[in-house]
């Protein structure tokens, strides 16, 4: 009897602490995280790399360990939190290699700004980079660097790998049909070069993002447009020389810059990390809820998945999943779907556009573009109520390509041999070993035509556009965010907090009511995962040996889809330097 009131003890123990758990919580949400009274400041260690979800269920040995994985909507949301805390006095950013996308960088910026502008000061120790590493940092109210260091700021570059000469040294025939006159994916392995109309296209993107750099950097340094213009040309500088032209505050190492930051005037404040304030913000919370969807990569059929040296996929089925369980749950009133993605598989972009508009027609849709929502990626965005993008998002590339590759020259410089007994005078289209039939071709085409008139239909329900005008801003052009509001492909410039501002609102929430919000997918991790994480993969590089060049990495993702797949993917890819 004793050991059975013992458990008996235990388990209403174990309820008591499970009911009283919510209210404890919901007693800290709206306070500061931070135990002690005194102030603090928070110590930023830029990321490389910034997702905008968990890393796919497979990635065991392949995608960077989750601890100290933060997403863009992680670094907003602490950010946005610190500069409305009390108790934080400051914020300092280290900022070393910055891989994000420029959309990326513009989000977590403003982010900057706004806690700048709650009056507390900001500084930035930045130890190097170029353009994009500058930009961030730019935010700050004290720009340094190491007195050694040097700022590579000399203007911006977008480079295209063309692999047709491999292919024509290997006896490789490309076999491909592009639809629309800027759908230029298909020239990486067609052509030499680039066509005028993919040069023109990559230009205005370059034009776009040169004009957002000179307008933020001159802001930041109260420099004139020309002034900055003048200074890149100059490029690239000493730390010296960088502070000589204005560009910098001061030169200190990143230790000295913490050491000012931390001395306040009433005495020195306590340095909190950035990961430990976030670890603080992920409390249990009640109310009413508004779900962000991550959809981040390329779009293939089947599950979101990492494999070695290439980049992270987004699996149809996965997407679809997290969006209907957002659809069925009663707590949550909207959702934000938040898109990273080149495009992909067709079939699979149509698939989540399905689910989409079943979402759409129970509670709000809200699309919150990040880096790149193009051609298959903008294709599932069309179905939301509204579409929210920064300006630097690569947007729009409406448009298709697909074909095949004829290797059986390549096998016959190696000594081997294919042949094939069919019946049926198009049983061997999609044969890799024989080049398409002019009658072959005009059917594959016509089948693409067929797919590119179903995308612009899209486009023109969802953005409520006539098809002609939709038409003649497709054919695969790229437009950056900006570019894109102008023409009605987007309709408000801004970053996540804007997209969940409009969730909020549409879903009829008060506006002093700030919503939980409820992350998708949910991360999905075995024992052993986790085991492996915690004791083997205890540093982020263990896996970097895996990773490719970029355009190989690109390449690797088409190479895997079927022969004479349809791909409503980016040209390119679009890496701005």
């Amino acid at each position: 009897m004793p050991a059975r009131r013992g458990v008996l003890a235990f388990v209403l123990s174990l309820l008591a602490l499970g009911l009283a758990l919510p209210f404890v919580t919901l007693r800290r949400v709206g306070t500061s995280v931070l135990a002690s009274a005194q102030s603090a400041v928070v110590i930023f260690d830029v990321p490389e790399t910034l997702a905008e979800g968990p890393p796919p269920a497979n990635s065991l040995f392949l995608a960077p360990r989750r601890r100290g994985r933060v997403t863009t909507y992680d670094v907003v949301r602490a950010l946005r939190a610190a500069a409305a805390d009390r108790q934080v006095a400051g914020l300092v950013l280290h900022v070393g290699s910055v891989e994000w996308g420029w959309a990326k960088i513009d989000e977590v910026r403003e982010a900057v700004c706004e806690f700048r502008d709650s009056g507390k000061p900001v500084y930035a120790s930045l130890t190097g980079g170029g353009e994009r590493e500058y930009l961030l940092a730019s935010a700050a109210d004290v720009l340094a660097m190491p007195p050694t260091a040097v700022l590579q700021l000399d203007g911006l570059s977008a480079t295209a790998t063309f692999l047709r000469g491999t292919f024509d040294k290997l006896d490789i025939r490309p076999n491909f049909v592009q639809v629309g006159r800027f759908k230029s994916g298909a020239e990486t392995y067609t052509q030499t070069g680039m066509s005028p109309e993919s040069r023109a296209a990559l230009g205005a993107v370059l034009d776009d993002f040169y004009a957002l750099l000179l307008d933020r950097v001159g802001e930041a340094r109260e420099l004139g447009r020309d002034s900055v213009a003048r200074l890149l040309e100059a490029g690239p500088f000493s730390a010296g020389e960088a502070r000589a032209s204005g560009l910098l505050d001061t030169l200190l190492y990143d230790t000295e810059v913490d050491s000012l930051a931390l001395a306040g005037r009433g005495g020195r404040r306590r340095e909190v990390t950035f990961a430990r304030y976030l670890g603080g913000l992920r409390t249990m919370a009640v109310g009413p809820r508004v779900a962000l969807v991550a959809a981040e990569g390329a779009i293939v059929s089947g599950r979101s998945r990492a494999l070695p040296g290439q980049e992270p996929e987004l699996g149809s089925e996965t997407v679809i999943e997290a969006l209907r369980s957002a659809r069925t749950r009663g707590s949550i009133k909207a959702i934000v779907l938040r898109i990273d993605s080149p495009g992909g598989d067709p079939q699979a972009a149509d698939d989540i556009w399905r689910e989409v508009e079943r979402c759409r027609a129970v509670k709000p849709v809200i699309v919150s573009m990040s880096d790149a929502a193009a051609s298959g990626g903008y294709y599932v965005a069309v179905a939301a109520d509204s579409i929210v993008a920064m300006p630097a998002t690569l947007t729009g590339s409406i448009g298709i390509y697909g074909g095949k590759f004829n290797v059986l020259g390549a096998y016959h410089k190696l000594g081997l041999n294919v042949e094939t007994v069919s019946r049926g005078p198009h049983a061997e289209m999609l044969s890799p070993y024989r080049d398409f039939s002019p009658e072959e071709a005009e059917r594959f085409r016509r089948s693409l035509e067929e797919f590119y008139r179903g995308f612009v239909a899209r486009v023109a329900r969802g953005r409520r556009l006539a098809e002609a005008e939709v038409d003649s801003l497709g054919e695969g052009r790229v437009w950056t965010g900006m570019a894109a509001r102008e023409r009605g492909l987007v309709d408000r410039l801004g970053g996540l907090a804007t997209a969940l501002a409009m969730a909020r609102a549409a879903a009829g929430l008060p506006a002093g009511q700030e919503p939980v919000v409820e992350c998708f997918p949910r991360e999905r991790r075995s024992l052993l995962e986790r085991w492996v994480e915690d004791f083997v993969l205890r540093d982020e590089e263990a896996a970097a040996w895996m990773e490719l060049p970029p355009m190989l990495r690109a390449w690797a993702t088409v190479a895997r889809l079927p022969a004479g797949a349809p791909l409503a993917i980016m040209p390119y890819r679009v890496e701005v330097r």
